[in-house]
């Protein structure tokens, strides 16, 4: 039997075990269905629906909107909202589906560069389950952040697998069509490739990967209006929000710190400068390359967000739907802190599986169990408050559609009649 064929059962049983934790994922969706069920659409969602009415379906989708360009995202959320009915319990479970394969993704690129079971487990199991993600899984247009990380992971894990070009090119391109910090899955990429490729050709590659970032870039950065077109005399601001982005995220939500203080962001910002400084000297290989990738993702999502949000104030930068990116930029440096501290100890291999296997379902319990106490006044003010501004009250605020006040209610009324929204 050639090698080939004794390492495609090892390859199978590994592929089958990343899914099934990544299956795990979904458990917060299915188990507390209930108070998913309560969303409705809001903000956001209501704005591109009317966008689409107005424009036509090709010209909404090639629209460039405050700092996005996202037409792979768009075409995807559309012709969702049409195959669905206009049921938003299906773009929910398209979300918690793509979230589901995100998961699988980015355990696939840790076991890929090298990091054993448990470090790949616990990685899984904390970013599929943290209750911190809850604003990104329950709320459809935050598929697009969710989708350019997909594709930014499997575009770093075919780089680190040494396949073609065109596999990561294809990855890459659909990240930065999908979300405007999409962007960064370009220079990762070529990063990813520049350090661990091959001396021959790796200028051209990393040069071919990072071309669609530039494009997409430039088309943002001429054709958007958003900050990033009156960034005179707010660079300071900026540069505080995104430091404070960087030292608090994912730790603050994560562990649910008390204080946002300039002491508490400047001690968790050491903390994580020292995680991964200690994984970048003892580490070596693809491990080490994937730990600067993530912490230059970790840092180019800092620099974006403050020149994106910065206007929004310092308050803003735990909000749940960052947590998403910090969480996968982190967790290899931690996976590998914990892999290391588990090997030290002398244990019978029986004793330490079992061990494991305890800690890794309590884990996950723990998670699960958290996640009701997010969920209760997200899906309240999303969902049963929402429902009620738009179908119950007799006099309602011409201008008061949840999460989107410039629009006119009866406008809101009539896409919900139109598009059968439910």
């Amino acid at each position: 039997m050639s090698a080939a064929a004794d390492r495609a059962p090892a390859g199978a049983c590994e592929n089958a075990a990343i899914a099934a934790v990544a299956a795990s994922s979904l458990l917060p969706f299915v188990i507390f269905h209930g108070m998913f069920s309560r969303l409705f659409w809001f903000g956001d969602e209501l704005d591109l629906i009317d966008q689409l009415d107005r424009l036509g379906w090709w010209k909404w989708v090639w629209l460039v909107f405050a700092e996005n360009f996202v037409p792979f995202f768009k075409v995807l959320w559309g012709g969702a909202v049409y195959a669905g009915g206009g049921s938003y319990g299906f773009m929910l479970l398209l979300l918690w589906l793509a979230h589901g394969v995100t998961v699988a993704c980015f355990g696939r690129l840790l076991r890929g560069v090298g990091l054993g079971w448990t470090a790949v487990i616990a990685g899984m199991l904390l970013f599929g389950l943290a209750p911190s993600n809850y604003e990104t899984l329950t709320w459809s247009v935050q598929g697009s952040a969710v989708l350019a990380l997909t594709f930014q992971l499997l575009a770093l894990d075919a780089c680190f697998r040494g396949a073609r070009v065109g596999w990561p090119l294809a990855g890459v391109l659909s990240s930065a069509l999908s979300f405007s910090r999409g962007v960064l899955a370009g220079p990762l990429s070529a990063l990813a490739t520049w350090c661990s490729g091959r001396r021959a050709g790796r200028w051209g590659r990393a040069a071919l990967l990072l071309a669609p970032a530039v494009l997409v870039g430039l088309l943002i950065s001429v054709l958007a209006e958003g900050n990033h077109q009156h960034m005179r005399g707010h660079w300071g601001q900026a540069g505080i929000y995104a430091l404070w982005y960087f030292c608090l995220n994912p730790a603050y939500a994560l562990f649910d710190v008390a204080s946002s203080g300039w002491r508490t962001t400047l001690i968790l910002g050491a903390l994580k400068l020292g995680l991964v400084g200690w994984g970048l000297r003892r580490s070596g290989g693809r491990l080490r390359v994937l730990l600067v990738v993530m912490l230059a993702f970790d840092l180019g999502n800092a620099v974006l967000l403050g020149v994106g949000r910065y206007h929004t104030g310092i308050g803003t930068v735990t909000s749940s739907r960052y947590q998403y990116s910090s969480l996968v930029a982190v967790l290899p440096a931690a996976g590998f802190a914990l892999e290391r501290l588990v090997t030290r100890r002398q244990l019978p291999v029986a004793l330490l599986r079992a061990l494991l296997g305890a800690a890794g379902a309590a884990l996950a319990v723990g998670l699960i169990l958290l996640w009701p106490r997010e969920l209760d006044h997200f899906t309240r003010w999303r969902g049963t408050d929402s429902r009620r501004i738009l179908f119950e009250d007799p006099h309602p605020d011409p201008y008061g559609v949840p999460g989107i006040p410039f629009m006119p209610m009866d406008r809101a009324k009539a896409l919900i009649a139109k598009y059968h929204l439910h």
